[in-house]
């Protein structure tokens, strides 16, 4: 989870171009706006390969909570592969 935790950190701190730690929500920033937000979990879906329903994105506004939804996705995954 460490590393998921580190990931998704780096992934918003290069997109926004601003330290972002795991505390981080959406305004606080000023570029993590609805388009910042939608552009972000662009990225995300970029680089793990994942698609998330629009209900999923729009609840998962702090860092915290796209952590927490990858989980649920890997672990859905694994589940599913069983």
């Amino acid at each position: 989870m460490e590393s998921l935790r580190k990931k998704v950190i780096d992934i918003a701190s290069t997109f926004f171009g601003k330290k972002i730690t795991y505390d981080t929500e959406m305004g606080d920033i000023d570029e993590w706006d609805s388009l910042g937000h939608i552009n972000l979990f662009m990225a995300i879906e970029e680089e793990f390969g994942k698609k998330f329903p629009p209900d999923k994105v729009i609840e998962a506004d702090s860092i915290e909570k796209i952590v927490n939804l990858l989980i649920e996705q890997q672990e859905k995954d694994a589940d599913e592969n069983r």
